[in-house]
C-alpha cells in the first residue's frame, strides 16, 4: 500500500509541473524509443533466428580453407554425401543451392528466385506446406518426374490462390513441372525464394574436383544434446578423414559450424549492429542525465519538504524511495511514448530495406523480447536519472535545511553533480556526432562519384538462358540469342545507344586468377587478381567512354577470330608500369589453366569492376563472341526519354526472340547502384539521426542547467547590476560557466571519439575513421549549440530589474522570519 502512494504521489507531482514532466518525458521518450528500434533491428536480424521449430539447433555446415584463409565455402556433392553418412551430430543433415529460374504457364514468362533443395530439407526445417505436401524420398533421385513446391506469392500471382493448384504444371527452365505444394506466406527458405525443386544431381555422375561438379550449402539440425562447440570438433574430425582419403581435392579443408542465420549476417554487419546499439544507448544515457538534472534541480526546492520528513521520522532509505517514485513515473510515461517511436522507427527501416530484398527471416517488430528490454530500461533510466537526486535530496543536514529557510534551499549543494552530468552528456555527444557525421560524409563520396558517365538514363535489365533448357546446348546458339536481342533493341525510337554485358559498372564483376605471359608465379597465390566482364562491342559507346589506349572490340572480334581482350587502368598500374600493354597476353587461371591467351588489343578507364569502393580496381574485359560459357547478360540502354519507360519495348523485343525468356532487376542503373550499396544510406540515416538527438539533448541540458543556476543566482545578478556592472559583463560571466563546461566536455569527448571511430573503418566510404574535417565540424556544431544554450539564460538574467531582485529576495527572508514558532 505504501508504494502504491508512494507511485500516486509521483503522479499528482508531475500533474503539479506539467512543463517540467512534459520536457522530462519527452526526453525520456526519445532515448528509450531509439534504444528499442535499434534493439528490435538486432534481435530481429541476430537473436531471434529462423522462424521454425527450435530454430536456435539449426547450423549452416560450411567448408574453410585453413591455407587459402577463406571460410563460409560451399560444399561439393562429393564431400555433403561423405558428411550425410559419417556424421553423429545431426538429426540430419540437408543441402540447397539457389538461383533464378524461368518460369512459364498460362500467363507467359517470368523470372522468380528458386532453390534446389534435396528431398529431406522440409523436414529439417520443419516447415510445412498449406497445400498438399513437400518433396518425398526419391523425387531428388537422377532421372526422376520434376515436381515442384511454390510459394504463397507465386500462388496468388500466378494462380489467383485457386486451392485446385495442386497437380497443375509449370514449365521450369524449359522442363514441365507438377505443383505438388504450397508453402505458407512468410516461408522463402533460405533468402528471398518462391520456388523450390528437389536436387537431382548424384555425386556418383561427376568427377570428384573436376569441371562441372556441384556445390551446396549445407545444413542441419542439432541433436538435443550437442552443442556448435562440439558439432565443430566432430564434423572437422570427419573433414580430416576426407582430407586423408583425397588429399589432392581435400588437403587444408576443414568445416565450419555456426548459427544458419550467421552465414547472412556476417562478422563485420553484426559488429555494426551491436555498435549502433552502443550508440543508442549512449542517447539513453544522455537523456538520463537530463532528467537528472532536471530532478537534481526540484531536489533543491523540495529540500525543507525533505528535511520536515526527515524530522519526523522518515528514514533515509524511506526517503530515497518515496523520491524515486517521480522518476519511475516520469520512466513509464516516457517508455510508453519511446515504445510510440520505436514503432515509427522500425516502420522506416523496414521501408528503407525492401529494396534490398532482405532474407525473409529478418523480423523487426515489437515482441514480446523486445517490450521486456523496454521495461528493463525504463528500470535503468529510473535509477540512473532519479538515484543521484534522490541521494543528494535525502543526505543533507536536517537541522541547516530547517535553520536556512530564508531562500529555502539554499544548503543544498547539487551544483557540483549537475556539472559533472552536463560535461558527460557533451562528451558522449561529441562521440555520436563525429559517428554520425563520418557516415554522412560516407554518404555525401559516394553520391558525388564521378563514373566518367551519366547513370540515369541508363536502362538496365537481366535476362538469362536456363541451363537446362535443351535448345541453347549449342554456344553459337546461346551467342546468337543475346546479339538479336541487342539488334532489335538498337532499332527502338527511343534507344540512343544499347549493349549487352554480364557485369554493369558499378557492381561488383567477379574476380579470378590470371596468368600474364613471360611471368613466373611461385606459388598459386601470386596470380594477380582481376575482375572480368563480358560486353558487346558497343558496351563502351553506350557509356560514351573512349579507350585511353587501342581500340574496343569490333565486327572482326568473332569466335573464329584471334582472342583479344581490353584491360583497365588499373590493371596496366599495377601490373604493367612500364606501360607496355598492347600487344601483351593474359589469360585467366593458374600455371595449369587451359583458357586461351588473349591478346591486350585497348586500355580503358576504371569503370568500377569492383564496386564503389573500387577494391582490387584490375579489371579485364572480353567479346561476347569469343565467350563460351555465358548464360546470364544485363541489357543496358542508354535513352533519349525517361529510362523505364522502355521496360514494355524491351519485354517485347526479347519475347520475339524467344518468349520463354523473361527479363528481371528492371531499373535505371543509378538505381541499381543506389541498391547495390544500400548499407551506406540506410546506415548513414541511422547515425544522422542518433547525432541529432544527441545534439538535442544535450543542448536541452545545458541550457536547463544554465537556466537553473541563473534563476538561483537572482539576487546575486541584481547587485552586481545595481553596483554598475553593464549587460555585457553579466552576459559574459554566465556564459563562461557554460563555456568551460562546454570545452571539457568537447575535449573528453574528442578523446573518446578518436579511440572509438577506427571501429567504424570498415562501413566508411571515401572517408578516413580520424577525418579532421568531421572532427572539426563537430566542435563548431557544438560549440554553436552550447553557446546559444548558455547566451539565452543569460540574456534573460540582464532583463531583470535589479532593484526587484532584491526586494524580493529581502521580502522572502522577512517573510520566513516572521512566521509563528520562529
Amino acid at each position: 500500500m505504501t508504494h502504491f502512494q508512494d507511485l500516486r504521489y509521483g503522479a499528482r507531482l508531475m500533474r503539479r509541473k506539467p512543463m517540467f514532466s512534459a520536457i522530462a518525458v519527452l526526453t525520456l521518450g526519445l532515448g528509450i524509443g531509439l534504444t528499442a528500434t535499434m534493439f528490435s533491428i538486432v534481435n530481429g536480424a541476430i537473436l531471434k533466428g529462423l522462424p521454425f521449430d527450435e530454430s536456435d539447433r539449426l547450423v549452416s555446415v560450411t567448408r574453410s580453407d585453413m591455407a587459402q584463409g577463406s571460410e563460409n565455402m560451399a560444399v561439393p556433392l562429393h564431400d555433403f554425401e561423405e558428411w550425410r553418412e559419417e556424421q553423429r551430430v545431426f538429426e540430419v543433415l540437408a543441402g540447397y543451392t539457389t538461383g533464378t529460374f524461368n518460369v512459364r504457364g498460362s500467363e507467359g514468362a517470368e523470372r522468380y528466385s528458386g532453390g534446389w533443395m534435396t528431398a529431406n530439407a522440409f523436414d529439417v526445417l520443419r516447415a510445412r506446406p498449406i497445400l498438399g505436401r513437400t518433396f518425398v524420398e526419391g523425387e531428388d533421385a537422377p532421372g526422376a518426374e520434376l515436381v515442384t513446391v511454390i510459394s504463397h506469392r507465386i500462388w496468388q500471382d500466378r494462380f489467383g490462390g485457386d486451392p485446385v493448384v495442386l497437380g497443375q504444371t509449370l514449365f521450369i527452365n524449359g522442363e514441365q513441372a507438377t505443383i505438388v505444394g504450397v508453402m505458407g506466406e512468410r516461408f522463402m527458405f533460405p533468402v528471398s525464394q518462391l520456388l523450390w525443386l528437389p536436387e537431382r544431381r548424384q555425386a556418383i555422375d561427376f568427377q570428384r574436383g573436376g569441371p562441372g561438379t556441384p556445390f551446396l550449402q549445407a545444413f542441419g539440425r542439432l541433436r538435443p544434446e550437442v552443442s556448435i562447440d562440439r558439432a565443430n570438433l566432430e564434423m572437422s574430425r570427419v573433414a580430416a578423414g576426407i582430407a586423408e582419403a583425397h588429399p589432392a581435392t581435400n588437403e587444408n579443408i576443414g568445416v565450419k559450424v555456426q548459427p544458419f542465420t550467421d552465414l547472412f549476417i556476417g562478422d563485420e554487419p553484426r559488429r555494426m549492429l551491436f555498435v549502433m546499439l552502443g550508440g543508442v544507448f549512449c542517447v539513453l544515457l544522455i537523456a538520463c542525465a537530463n532528467v537528472a538534472n532536471l530532478l537534481l534541480g526540484q531536489a533543491a526546492l523540495r529540500s525543507k519538504e525533505i528535511a520536515v520528513r526527515s524530522a519526523l521520522g522518515a528514514t533515509r532509505g524511506r526517503v530515497i524511495m518515496q523520491f524515486l517514485t517521480e522518476p519511475l513515473v516520469l520512466a513509464f510515461a516516457g517508455a510508453g511514448l519511446g515504445v510510440g517511436i520505436a514503432w515509427v522507427g522500425i516502420r522506416l527501416f523496414e521501408r528503407a530495406l525492401v529494396a534490398t530484398e532482405p532474407p525473409f527471416w529478418l523480423d523487426f517488430s515489437i515482441d514480446g523480447t523486445v517490450l521486456l528490454f523496454v521495461v528493463a530500461i525504463t528500470l535503468f533510466a529510473t535509477l540512473v536519472s532519479g538515484l543521484l537526486p534522490a541521494i543528494r535530496a535525502s543526505g543533507g543536514d536536517m537541522n541547516e535545511t530547517l535553520k536556512d529557510d530564508s531562500r529555502g534551499a539554499s544548503s543544498f549543494r547539487g551544483g557540483r553533480w549537475t556539472t559533472v552530468l552536463v560535461i558527460g552528456e557533451v562528451s558522449l555527444s561529441v562521440v555520436l556526432l563525429v559517428a554520425a557525421g563520418l557516415m554522412i560524409r560516407s554518404v555525401t563520396e559516394l553520391a558525388s562519384i564521378d563514373f566518367g558517365f551519366t547513370t540515369e538514363d541508363i536502362f538496365t535489365a537481366r535476362l538469362g538462358i536456363p541451363e537446362a533448357d535443351q535448345g541453347y546446348s549449342d554456344v553459337a546458339r546461346r551467342i546468337r540469342f543475346f546479339e538479336e536481342v541487342e539488334a532489335r533493341l538498337a532499332t527502338e525510337p527511343s534507344v540512343r545507344s544499347v549493349a549487352l554485358t554480364n557485369s554493369l559498372p558499378g557492381f561488383s564483376a567477379p574476380s579470378n586468377r590470371s596468368s600474364i605471359e613471360g611471368r613466373e608465379y611461385a606459388t598459386p597465390t601470386d596470380h594477380p587478381s582481376v575482375r572480368t566482364a563480358v560486353i558487346t562491342p558497343g558496351f563502351f559507346s553506350m557509356l560514351g567512354v573512349a579507350p585511353v589506349e587501342g581500340r574496343v572490340f569490333g565486327a572482326e572480334d568473332r569466335e573464329d577470330g584471334l582472342p583479344v581482350a581490353i584491360v583497365n587502368r588499373g590493371l596496366v598500374d599495377l601490373h604493367f608500369p612500364e606501360g607496355d600493354v598492347i600487344g601483351s597476353r593474359i589469360r585467366l587461371g593458374g600455371t595449369e589453366s587451359q583458357e586461351p591467351w588473349l591478346t591486350i588489343v585497348g586500355v580503358v578507364p576504371d569503370l568500377f569492376m569492383a564496386g564503389v569502393q573500387n577494391e582490387n580496381p584490375a579489371g579485364l574485359y572480353t567479346p561476347l563472341a569469343q565467350s563460351s560459357n555465358v548464360r546470364f547478360m544485363s541489357i543496358s540502354a542508354r535513352t533519349s526519354g525517361p529510362a523505364l519507360m522502355l521496360t514494355p519495348r524491351v519485354r517485347e523485343a526479347v519475347g520475339l526472340v524467344d518468349a520463354d525468356i523473361p527479363i528481371y532487376w528492371v531499373r535505371t542503373l543509378a538505381e541499381g547502384i543506389q541498391q547495390e550499396n544500400w548499407f551506406f544510406r540506410i546506415f548513414g540515416g541511422l547515425f544522422t539521426v542518433m547525432g541529432a538527438a544527441a545534439l538535442f539533448l544535450a543542448a536541452i541540458g545545458l541550457y536547463g542547467v544554465m537556466s537553473f543556476s541563473v534563476s538561483r543566482r537572482t539576487k546575486e545578478m541584481g547587485v552586481r547590476m545595481a553596483l554598475g556592472a553593464q549587460r555585457q559583463d553579466v552576459i559574459r560571466l554566465i556564459m563562461r560557466q557554460g563555456a568551460w563546461q562546454l570545452a571539457l566536455g568537447i575535449s573528453m569527448g574528442l578523446a573518446g571519439a578518436w579511440a572509438t571511430s577506427s571501429l567504424l573503418t570498415n562501413f566508411l566510404f571515401g572517408v578516413e575513421s580520424r577525418d579532421p574535417l568531421t572532427f572539426l565540424g563537430t566542435i563548431l556544431v557544438l560549440v554553436a549549440v552550447g553557446l546559444v544554450a548558455s547566451w539565452v539564460p543569460a540574456l534573460r538574467a540582464t532583463r531583470a530589474d535589479p532593484l526587484v531582485a532584491m526586494r524580493d529576495d529581502h521580502m522572502a527572508h522577512s517573510a520566513a522570519h516572521s512566521q509563528p514558532g520562529r
